[in-house]
C-alpha cells in the first residue's frame, strides 16, 4: 500500500512539473514579412562546402535559396514582471527550430553577451531575422529519398532560469545553455513553408522483376 501511495505521489509531482512546464506565461508569435529567392554561385566557399558536405547534385552554375524575413514577438501574458535570458545581439541563439530544413540565418555582432530582458505585465517586444530554407529539395543527392516532412515551422524559446526570480548569472548562463536537459521550451505558432509536394512527396515506385520461366 505504501508503495502504491509513493507511486501516486511521484506521479502527482511529475504532473505538477509538466503542468508548470506547459503553462509558462509567455507567448511567441512569428509572421513572415517578406519571402524571396537569393541566387548564389555554386563555387562560393560557403555554398561549395554545403554542396560537398551533403552531396547535393547541382548541374547549373548557381543555386537558389529561399529566404523568409520574419518578425518574432515575445509577450509576457502574466500579471507580474518576468525576465528572460537573451543574447544582446544574436538573440536567435536562444531559439531552436522544430524541423531540419529551416534555419535561422543570424547576423554579425560587434558586441554580444547574455543579458536578462525585462518584460512588464502584458508587455511585448518584437525582433526581426531571416529564415533560410534548405536546398535539399531542389538539389537532392543521388539516390536520396525524402519521406514525409514535418509540415510546420515553429521557433522555440529556450528558457533556462526562473522567469520571476533569477538564479543564474552571466557565467552560469553558458553552462546551462550547454545542458539541454535543463531547458524549458515555449513554442511559437506554426508557419507552413513547404509546398505540398515537399511536405508529402509521392511514394517512390520500385519496379519488381520476376525471373522469366523457361
Amino acid at each position: 500500500m505504501k508503495t502504491l501511495l509513493t507511486l501516486i505521489t511521484l506521479l502527482g509531482g511529475l504532473s505538477k512539473c509538466f503542468a508548470q512546464y506547459d503553462s509558462l506565461p509567455i507567448a511567441i508569435t512569428i509572421k513572415v514579412d517578406k519571402e524571396y529567392i537569393v541566387t548564389y554561385s555554386k563555387n562560393g566557399s560557403y555554398i561549395k562546402d554545403v554542396i560537398r558536405r551533403h552531396k547535393y547534385v547541382v548541374k547549373s552554375d548557381s543555386i537558389k535559396e529561399k529566404y523568409f524575413d520574419i518578425s518574432l514577438t515575445i509577450k509576457n501574458t502574466s500579471d507580474k514582471t518576468i525576465n528572460i535570458w537573451l543574447m544582446t545581439c544574436s538573440w536567435e541563439n536562444n531559439f531552436i527550430v522544430n524541423n531540419d530544413y529551416i534555419y535561422i540565418r543570424g547576423h554579425e555582432c560587434d558586441s554580444n553577451f547574455p543579458t536578462l530582458v525585462e518584460f512588464k505585465s502584458g508587455e511585448s517586444k518584437t525582433y526581426t531575422n531571416t529564415l533560410t530554407k534548405s536546398i535539399k529539395f531542389d538539389y537532392p543527392c543521388v539516390n536520396c529519398i525524402y519521406g514525409p516532412q514535418v509540415e510546420t515551422t515553429k521557433l522555440g524559446l529556450i528558457i533556462i532560469d526562473d522567469i520571476f526570480n533569477r538564479t543564474l548569472d552571466m557565467l552560469s548562463y553558458y553552462k546551462v545553455m550547454e545542458d539541454k536537459s535543463k531547458w524549458k521550451m515555449v513554442w511559437s505558432n506554426s508557419l507552413y513553408l513547404l509546398s505540398e509536394n515537399e511536405a508529402n512527396p509521392k511514394p517512390i515506385q520500385i519496379p519488381v522483376y520476376q525471373n522469366e520461366q523457361k
